[in-house]
């Protein structure tokens, strides 16, 4: 069988080029950016889930995401105190007139009668 050297070039040729070819565009499909912008899977700041009503979802897994625009910082409120109920002093009471109370003798105290003294038995 006589084959040509061309036949058999063009063949590898044609191989040659369609690997190169896929080859190159695995590597431009890759990217150059850093790592943390080029999987958005992995960077939550950037992601934000909606639906078709504009209404924000979230995943019930990984750490909660950050403030942003489906979360959005916590303001503080301002609660006013309490008012303190007045309360109105009471009226002073009538002044009440001293009267001394009625003087009472005291009871004779009863004395028990003096006891001759121990003699000492030493």
């Amino acid at each position: 069988m006589k084959t040509s050297i061309a036949g058999k070039n063009l063949k590898l040729t044609v191989a040659f080029a369609l690997a190169a070819g896929f080859a190159s565009a695995a590597v431009q499909a890759q990217g150059f950016l850093p790592a943390a912008e080029r999987e958005l899977w992995n960077d939550a700041s950037k992601q934000i889930w909606k639906n078709g009503y504009g209404e924000c979802w979230h995943s019930a897994f990984g750490p909660p995401p950050p403030f942003g625009e489906c979360n959005p910082a916590p303001l503080a409120q301002y609660v006013a105190p309490a008012p303190i109920p007045y309360v109105a002093p009471a009226p002073a009471p009538a002044p009440v007139q001293y009267v001394e109370p009625a003087r009472v003798q005291p009871e004779p105290v009863a004395v028990p009668p003096e006891r001759p003294r121990k003699r000492d038995r030493n």
